[in-house]
């Protein structure tokens, strides 16, 4: 038996090792020669995360909108409502996306459901949007990639956030932030438009091909080819830049997640790691030395909330309005994704649940779509 073990943990440590050079290989390949179009191909081609005896990508929470945490201390009409736990038929889903205080649901037909605030129409779907093949929740806006690759994007506009670039074309992915939008081009290089008063959308010059990105309240993080992490723009309530703050010893980086006050990144190995927390809330940022290998990872305001390899829901930090509440009965999931002060997650048998902050109906999925 210990044999038959050892063989099949020596085959799968080769096919780990092999494929992880490959990726490499292909990666700086890319790098220093990446034509038009190349990245497109090499996205789905490049391992997003490594479990023993498979390649499996990592989910993650494309935009995190986190507001600021005056809302918190002051309250949203005084005490948000604690949404109960809301488990309902949601059927196949193709992504999710979550903002401040509004979620969307894409199924795998392209029809986009949002639900939550509407105060700035970001629940209002264009009737023609449909089929989509991507989108992203912000903070007051929503954004999807159309069938054609063209990037659509609407609710609030106060900084110029919906307005998409006439010479944009095609998009491979979009990052919907607080109040900016970042998107990846056909050739795979980046572009953000929208606030930049603290440099979230100075996008560095000589960065290149993005395989990953994440747009939090003031700053967003990216995955170059070499899978490099690099954030530009500010981490909320600090002076200093993002890049100061990304551990020089990180190493390759898989995927990322960003919100308002710290930002997390799933190594090569699949392993968490942390950074940036507030001196008030450090717990965020403290890993359980015991979590292992992740599947999905995504960053709320005071909180991180991560899958792991067995497929079971792991909060760590605070816990703002139950955010960390995940129900009893949960069970396996595979995909989870924080909102400001609210959770979601996809359970393996295809429905959506939402938990914490329910003031505005962001946890309550609909019955029928």
């Amino acid at each position: 038996m210990w044999e038959r073990a050892s063989s099949e943990f020596r085959r799968t440590l080769r096919f780990v090792v092999v494929t992880w050079v490959l990726a490499r290989i292909v990666s700086r390949c890319a790098e220093v020669f990446c034509p038009p179009g190349c990245v497109a191909a090499l996205r789905p081609a490049i391992p997003e995360m490594i479990n023993p005896g498979m390649v499996t990508p990592i989910k993650v929470t494309k935009s995190m909108a986190a507001s600021s945490r005056s809302r918190r201390e002051a309250g949203s009409s005084g005490h948000p409502a604690q949404g109960a736990q809301r488990a309902m038929p949601a059927g196949p889903l193709l992504e999710v996306s979550v903002g401040n205080d509004h979620s969307c649901a894409l199924k795998t037909g392209g029809n986009l459901v949002c639900f939550g605030s509407n105060k700035n129409g970001q629940c209002d779907v264009p009737a023609d949007l449909a089929p989509l093949l991507a989108v992203s929740a912000g903070g007051g806006h929503t954004c999807g990639i159309k069938k054609d690759g063209h990037l659509v994007c609407f609710g609030l506009n106060n900084y110029g956030q919906c307005n998409v670039p006439v010479d944009l074309g095609p998009v491979l992915e979009v990052a919907a932030g607080h109040d900016h939008t970042c998107a990846v081009r056909a050739e795979g290089h980046l572009v953000c438009f929208g606030n930049t008063g603290s440099g979230q959308c100075d996008v560095p010059a000589d960065f290149g091909p993005v395989l990953a990105i994440s747009a939090g309240l003031s700053h967003t993080c990216v995955v170059g080819v070499s899978f490099q992490l690099v954030c530009f723009g500010h981490q909320f309530g600090r002076k200093a830049s993002c890049p100061r703050h990304v551990p020089a010893d990180l190493g390759p980086v898989l995927a990322v997640s960003t919100g308002a006050t710290h930002t997390c990144a799933v190594g090569r190995d699949a392993r968490l790691v942390c950074f940036g927390c507030w001196n008030d809330s450090p717990t965020a940022c403290d890993v359980p030395a015991n979590l292992g290998p992740v599947l999905s990872v995504a960053v709320g305001e005071d909180y991180t909330c991560a899958v792991r390899s067995d497929a079971q829901l792991v909060c760590f930090g605070s816990n703002p309005l139950g955010a960390s509440d995940a129900p009893a009965d949960l069970g396996p999931v595979s995909a989870v994704y924080a909102g400001v002060f609210y959770t979601c997650a996809v359970r393996k048998d295809g429905q959506l649940v939402c938990f914490g902050d329910n003031s505005a109906g962001q946890c309550n999925v609909p019955t029928i779509w």
